[in-house]
């Protein structure tokens, strides 16, 4: 493709962007309605005394920790083509690569995530703690839409993403409030 000489740089990057730019912004407006309904619809959580919400949180990074689980499963090479057995042959297939990027930026986005659950469990008032398994459950959906998504097309690993990182984003913002 050539370029048009007479589109100014951002006119292109957008055109070339197009399909990604497009499943970015139904992911985040999807995450916002999602999260808002959740809100208002969510049980109240029952009162945790404040020495016990780091174990609360901890029971609900279990979530996290089986969807984790569940990726490194679909990474057995047993399931893959029979070369994939030998990672020195290069044989794996397609969906096998997927799921391990997919496993790999699993990992990393959980490493943001669990702290920040961690981190604010202890710090909010007894009528927002509905806010970590709100949380908890949103990441985890970002994270199977993204799995998902990354079979259909690379663009649609977008919306997934976006639910992850809206969610860290909430929740870092939620402590970095609680600390004001």
């Amino acid at each position: 493709m050539t370029a048009d000489r007479s589109a100014s740089p951002l006119a292109t990057w957008v055109r070339e962007r197009s399909a990604s730019l497009k499943a970015i912004i139904i992911g985040s407006l999807s995450w916002a309605v999602a999260f808002a309904i959740a809100w208002f619809a969510w049980p109240t959580t029952s009162p945790v005394l404040p020495a016990d919400r780091v174990s609360y949180a901890l029971q609900l990074a279990a979530a996290p920790a089986i969807l984790l689980l569940l990726m490194v499963c679909a990474c057995f090479r047993i399931f893959d083509t029979p070369s994939a057995e030998n990672p020195f042959l290069g044989g794996e297939s397609q969906r096998f690569r997927i799921n391990q990027r997919v496993l790999s930026n699993t990992i990393e986005q959980s490493l943001v995530f669990v702290p920040l659950v961690l981190a604010l469990a202890p710090r909010l008032p007894v009528g927002q703690l509905k806010l970590l398994p709100i949380a908890v459950t949103a990441w985890c959906l970002g994270r199977v839409m993204f799995w998902i998504g990354y079979h259909v097309a690379p663009h649609w690993r977008a919306p997934g993403f976006d639910w992850t990182l809206d969610t860290s984003f909430l929740l870092a913002g939620w402590f970095v409030y609680t600390l004001i």
